[in-house]
């Protein structure tokens, strides 16, 4: 297994609307605004799997879109995440969190672990998504040992989460997928984030992918040669 984590300042075609909800086509913008400029509800999941299938270049069969509240759910599912801290940009709010110790995210911290930038801070999102990649790495092992051992009673604990969660996955897909999860491999190696650069932008940060780069590391990750 792979993951590809996209930088949510990646300036790419989002679609818009107007505020009756008109819709006027796409433009360049911040890749986090493609789902907030939607209904809040399947239109702006559909326009957000748009915004990516057009920046990759593939098309995406299924998706789930969390809100921030269920950030403490999430951490709760595997009984909270252990890990080594990254780096040091929550060190100020949160003593435990500096670079090198080794935590187990609980209630208290995970939102801000996995949430919090300094906006005052120019490309401050780098190290959030680099936090971001450490939880992810350690929760994936996490995830499979607890559906080894109740994936019917993960499915439950997911449903509770409704309020939180948007997805096209069924019950049958999501169990085909947790079988397919025991089998397979992945580690820190496996989680890629494409390369590009940071710019100022006038108003937000603004990060600019390496088109070539990107272009290989998709045929890398989703094409097999033949």
């Amino acid at each position: 297994m792979s993951i590809l984590a996209l930088n949510r300042d990646t300036m790419t075609e989002i679609r818009r609307y107007t505020r009756t909800g008109e819709d006027m086509g796409t433009y360049v913008s911040h890749l986090g605004y493609a789902y907030s400029y939607g209904d809040g509800g399947e239109v702006s999941c559909m326009d957000l799997k748009e915004a990516v299938e057009n920046l990759l270049g593939i098309p995406i069969d299924e998706y789930i879109v969390t809100n921030q509240s269920s950030i403490t759910s999430i951490n709760d599912l595997v009984g909270g995440v252990t890990l080594t801290v990254p780096n040091d940009d929550l060190a100020g709010m949160h003593p435990e969190l500096q670079k090198g110790e080794v935590v187990t995210l609980d209630d208290s911290n995970v939102r801000d672990f996995l949430q919090h930038r300094d906006t005052a801070v120019d490309f401050s999102n780098e190290g959030r998504i680099e936090r971001q990649q450490s939880y992810v790495t350690a929760y994936v092992e996490l995830l499979k040992k607890r559906l080894n051992a109740e994936p019917d009673q993960v499915w439950q604990e997911i449903n509770q989460m409704s309020d939180y969660l948007q997805t096209g996955i069924t019950k049958n897909k999501y169990l085909s997928l947790a079988k397919l999860l025991e089998k397979v491999s992945f580690s820190d190696t496996d989680y890629y984030r494409p390369k590009g650069e940071d710019s100022k932008g006038e108003l937000h940060d603004e990060f600019y992918v390496d088109e070539d780069a990107l272009r290989q590391l998709v045929i890398d990750l989703f094409y097999e040669e033949v």
